[in-house]
């Protein structure tokens, strides 16, 4: 099982157990240019890799970290451990709207949402 952190370092990480959806991949920017001859033309500008996963349970204090990290554009480490080897991306979380905005019901204390990660 692999452990999931996000942080400013791995000193103040917030640890996540995804729900069963994690997806992880890569985006590439590029453009592909035909001529009339037939002849394909590919410029690759850059990629980037994207994190997304839902979770549950998150505490109060997590969530407001998470949150206030959204609200600034915050740079962080997305840390993932699997089997004494940790792998670590450069992100920031993405998306149109707050990652951990709902109420884990019947709870208040706990917040459940969408965590949506992109390399920088």
């Amino acid at each position: 099982m692999a452990t999931f952190e996000l942080g400013i370092s791995s000193a103040n990480a917030v640890t996540f157990y995804p729900e069963w959806d994690y997806k992880a991949g890569k985006i590439q920017i590029r453009n592909e240019h035909r001529t009339r001859a037939g002849k394909l033309t590919l410029y690759k500008w850059s990629d980037y890799k994207t994190f997304e996963f839902e979770v549950n349970w998150v505490t109060a204090s997590d969530a407001s970290h998470v949150n206030s990290w959204f609200d600034t554009n915050t740079e962080l480490l997305f840390l993932i451990t699997s089997s004494g080897v940790t792998a670590v991306h450069s992100v920031m979380l993405v998306g149109k709207e707050t990652p951990l905005a709902q109420y884990n019901k019947p709870y208040e204390n706990y917040y459940k949402g969408s965590i949506l990660l992109e390399g920088y």
